[in-house]
């Protein structure tokens, strides 16, 4: 078992998971505010008749070297185990600590069959609450402690929120792209639209928007396009465009007028003494 499931383990035996009222509070690695000196792995402050209303301070251990180092530092857990009400070494293998190397008045507890309760093999001796009053230095850094842990939850509660969020509005845009190119016309198409509109006019179109004035057949811009546009939305199509811009005289009229003047004049010639005024 790691430090940090044993962590979870100690907290789970003080506050109870799902409780509005846990009676306590639980705070992981307290240091000194403004101060220097070793820190406590864990802090326990209990608020009602049942926790004691005490200060309780915690030592994690998770392997045999790890408390033979702490053995090789005496008096290095004094300073918060003084100002506490009860100090525990939490051990994840009673096997950890030999007989007769626990510090007097440390109290030993091991996780239990329950995940919500640590058992005890040697309890702590307990000071008396009405006698023993932690100081003012480890007040203040048990309340700068939970200060700074509450500040770390609003921020992660405040980045989960902004992340979610970015991923919800991500999954929309991802989304709305997706309608939209199932819903826009395939390249292909396009082109061929173009290349059959092209030919149609028989012409390459210039996109820009430089007024020619003329159309030779090669090439033909936006304002000519836009002027057949116009056309055929005021005539309806360029048939009944032409017949209204000559005013009904048709290229079939004038051709038949043609016709009718050729046989007119075919006619005049074959009368006697007419050629000669025809032909000078």
């Amino acid at each position: 078992m790691s430090t940090p499931e044993l962590l979870g383990r100690l907290q789970r035996h003080y506050i109870k998971p799902g409780l509005s009222l846990p009676g306590g509070i639980f705070l992981p690695e307290v240091g000194w505010n403004g101060g220097a000196g070793g820190g406590c792995d864990a802090i326990y402050v209990g608020f009602t008749t049942t926790s004691g209303r005490i200060l309780v301070g915690h030592e994690l251990k998770v392997s045999r070297a790890d408390w033979l180092n702490e053995l090789n530092k005496p008096g290095k857990s004094d300073p918060w185990a003084d100002q506490c009400h009860e100090w525990w070494l939490v051990v994840n293998d009673p096997a950890i600590v030999h007989p007769g190397e626990l510090p007097a008045h440390w109290g030993l507890m091991v996780p239990g069959t329950s995940k919500t309760r640590m058992k005890i093999h040697t309890r702590a001796v307990r000071k008396d609450p009405t006698t023993h009053c932690p100081s003012w230095q480890a007040v203040r850094s048990i309340m700068a402690r939970q200060d700074t842990l509450r500040s770390q939850a609003i921020a992660n509660v405040r980045n989960g929120a902004r992340e979610e969020a970015g991923r919800e509005l991500r999954q929309r845009v991802e989304d709305e792209v997706s309608r939209r190119m199932r819903n826009a016309p395939d390249a292909e198409l396009l082109r061929e639209q173009m290349r059959q509109i092209t030919e149609a006019l028989g012409g390459q179109i210039l996109f820009d928007d430089r007024p020619r004035g003329y159309y030779y057949g090669r090439e033909i811009g936006l304002p000519e396009l836009a002027a057949i546009g116009e056309l055929c939305r005021e005539h309806r199509n360029l048939r009944k465009a032409i017949d209204d811009l000559t005013a009904g005289y048709t290229i079939g009229n004038v051709r038949r007028a043609v016709d009718q003047l050729e046989r007119a004049i075919v006619n005049l010639r074959a009368v006697p003494g007419q050629q000669m005024e025809l032909t000078s």
